[in-house]
């Protein structure tokens, strides 16, 4: 990736324009796919990263974002990470892995028990997301095999029980 690309933390000041990407790479009708329901709270802003390009002035603009949502998974709290979303012409230079990474690290270890996408199934893999076990309760539609998850701390979500695990949004 070039250094005309920075990394930096994503400030209410961005909403406009990541909202605007949102709409460019998933369309108007967006929200209403069943993982917008867990997205009605804020996104946390301390774990929201954004990748700007910085060819035409030292701020930049806004060409990469992802962001964080406070869920719950049963009793445990966990993260819902997206979307992630690149513009067209930087898809595959690496720079949804460089969010992925960044942001991995900074919730690793932090108190949150597992994090959550629903996203592509050959790419989160080579993160360490991993399909959610069966006993995961999603609301509404979605194609099951786009449903992963990562563990953030000691806890496997496949070794937690057997009984049904449902997911809350606000916590």
């Amino acid at each position: 990736m070039s250094d005309r690309y920075k990394l930096r933390s994503y400030f209410p000041k961005d909403k406009q324009s990541v909202h605007q990407m949102i709409i460019e790479e998933f369309g108007h009708d967006y929200s209403v796919r069943s993982v917008w329901k867990f997205r009605k709270s804020k996104p946390i802003e301390k774990l929201g990263l954004i990748v700007s390009d910085t060819f035409y002035s030292h701020h930049g603009e806004i060409v990469a974002s992802l962001q964080y949502w406070p869920i719950k998974i049963a009793e445990y709290n966990s993260l819902l990470l997206g979307p992630l979303v690149v513009k067209d012409h930087l898809k595959g230079k690496g720079i949804g892995s460089l969010l992925i990474n960044s942001s991995l690290k900074m919730i690793k270890n932090s108190g949150w028990n597992f994090c959550l996408v629903s996203g592509e199934p050959d790419y989160y893999p080579k993160f360490g997301f991993k399909p959610v076990p069966d006993n995961l309760l999603w609301p509404g539609p979605i194609e099951r095999q786009r449903l992963q998850y990562i563990g953030l701390g000691d806890l496997d979500l496949e070794k937690l029980t057997n009984k049904p695990l449902t997911i809350l949004s606000d916590i």
